[in-house]
This record gives C-alpha cells, sequence and structure tokens, in this order.
C-alpha cells in the first residue's frame, strides 16, 4: 500500500489496496494509525461483496445497526442503505440523510468510533461528502474560548434532529424514542488513541448547552458550528463508484450535499463501528 495525503489537515487515499483481500496486521496497524492522525481514509476502485465490506469492517471492531431498521440490507443487517430508490412501492435505503453538519451516532451514549461508506451508484454531479476536522478547528479556537468550553457540555437528541430533518415523514414510534434518550457528551472531546482534543459539536443534533438553555448557549453553539465548518478546515469528496470512506468520528463532522434525486439514482452502503463514551 501507499499512503498519500489529500489535504495538510485531513485525509490519506491508500493506493495499491484490494479490501477483498484479508488485509495483513502491519498494514491495518499503518492504517489504523492513519486514521487516528488523518482523520480520513480513502480506497478508491474497489469492488466488494457485502459480505467483503462487513468483514472489513469488523477489523476496525464490533459494528452497530442503525435505529430506522427498514433501511438495513438484507441479509447484512449491519449495513445501512442509503439511497433514493424505489424498489416495489418501497424504498431500498434512507433518502435525504445526514444534510446537516453531524458526527454519526453523536445521540448515543457510546457514539460510533467510525463509519465506512462504499459507493455502489453515484450520480455524476453533486451529492458530494464534506467533512471538517475537529482537531483543526479546535486548535485554531482562541485560548479564551478554550478554556471557557472545557468544562461544558452539549445536548445530542436524535429526537431533535429527527423532526427538523423529516418533518414531512412519520414520526418517530415510542419505540424508537426510547432506544435513542437525549444524552450529554462534552463539547471538547479526548480522542482515545491520540490524546488530541478536538471540538465536539454538530447541527440540529446537538439542540443545546447543558446549563445554559437561554439564549446565550444558543448563541455559543451557533458560533462554535460556524467555526467549526469553515473553509480552512473542510475537505470536499467527489464520489466515484467503488470509493470506500473509513472517517473517524471521533474527530470530524460531515454533512452531504443535494443532488438531482429524479434524475439521478444513489445508492451507498455504510457500516458503523462501535466507540465508546466521550470524555
Amino acid at each position: 500500500m501507499k499512503l498519500q495525503p489529500i489535504t495538510p489537515f485531513l485525509g490519506i487515499e491508500v493506493h495499491d489496496a484490494d479490501l477483498r483481500k484479508p488485509v495483513a496486521d502491519d498494514d491495518f496497524a499503518t492504517l489504523r494509525e492513519a486514521l487516528n492522525q488523518h482523520s480520513v481514509l480513502l480506497f478508491r476502485d474497489q469492488t466488494l461483496s457485502e459480505a467483503e465490506h462487513v468483514a472489513f469492517s469488523r477489523r476496525f471492531g464490533p459494528l452497530l445497526t442503525h435505529v430506522l431498521a427498514q433501511f438495513l440490507k438484507p441479509g447484512f443487517p449491519e449495513i445501512y442503505v442509503l439511497s433514493n430508490v424505489v424498489d416495489g412501492g418501497k424504498p431500498i435505503g434512507n433518502h435525504k440523510e445526514g444534510w446537516n453538519w453531524h458526527s454519526d451516532l453523536s445521540y448515543k451514549a457510546e457514539p460510533c468510533l467510525g463509519s465506512l461508506l462504499y459507493a455502489i451508484e453515484t450520480p455524476p454531479e453533486g451529492a458530494d461528502t464534506l467533512f471538517a476536522s475537529m482537531y483543526a478547528a479546535f486548535d485554531a479556537l482562541d485560548d479564551d474560548t478554550r478554556d471557557f468550553i472545557r468544562p461544558l457540555r452539549g445536548v445530542h437528541s436524535y429526537s431533535s434532529y429527527y423532526g427538523k430533518a423529516f418533518a414531512d415523514r412519520t414520526p418517530l414510534s415510542s419505540e424508537q424514542k426510547a432506544a435513542v434518550p437525549d444524552i450529554t457528551h462534552p463539547l471538547v472531546r479526548t480522542h482515545p488513541e491520540t490524546g488530541r482534543l478536538s471540538l465536539y459539536v454538530g447541527e440540529d443534533v446537538v439542540s443545546g448547552i447543558e446549563g445554559m438553555e437561554g439564549p446565550e448557549g444558543q448563541v455559543l453553539l451557533a458560533r462554535l458550528n460556524a467555526h467549526a465548518v469553515d473553509s480552512r478546515f473542510v475537505y470536499r469528496h467527489v464520489w466515484q463508484p467503488g470509493d470506500l470512506l473509513i472517517w473517524d468520528n471521533r474527530s470530524t463532522m460531515h454533512r452531504a450535499t443535494p443532488y438531482d434525486d429524479v434524475k439521478y439514482r444513489r445508492v451507498m452502503h455504510r457500516t458503523t463501528v462501535a466507540g465508546d463514551r466521550p470524555f
């Protein structure tokens, strides 16, 4: 394998890797370290079956299943399908998912370590994914802001996010809501493997700041979100079929971008690696 930086602040493209084959332990250790330091790994020109996608994902840790079970791949519940395709009158995957800045499953008590998204069908234009380095965003804050936010905790709410993002859909069931109660996490997160500090915020899914329920909290949250996604810290990934992208949710935020979903099809498969409680 050959490793090539994508940007100075985020991302490594991995060349000469065929993920259908088992990755040697030494090579996997190199990949894990690259992910810890650079937050995003890109593998192009892959031809993975569902089983191969799941098997490689499991090298990073136990896999999680999504609360929206209707969009899980039949036979492979570890794979969450993102798509606008309708088959037999039913959508095969979730559409318009993640069009806000977020870190996957941050609304869980133990959010995920990372996600592995594999491109099956991609539009020829649009549907890019933006990634922001939360390492770089935290490092760029002034000292006073860093000191002020270190003890603060954000309120992460999937119910709040779902109500805003999918207002035109059937509301979450009581069982689904019970599975994702609101949770608080620190605004400044310590990476458990590198010890580096990063911002841990998000649009919509972070509904407020604990102990700052008034306008002051919303103003601070909006300021931190705007800073976190400044163009200085953002990489835009233009998808091609066969791309596998791995990102570290402990040190990044990301968001999808729109495309002509009437003219074009999009089919993406995502696996999600279990993580631990932020500190």
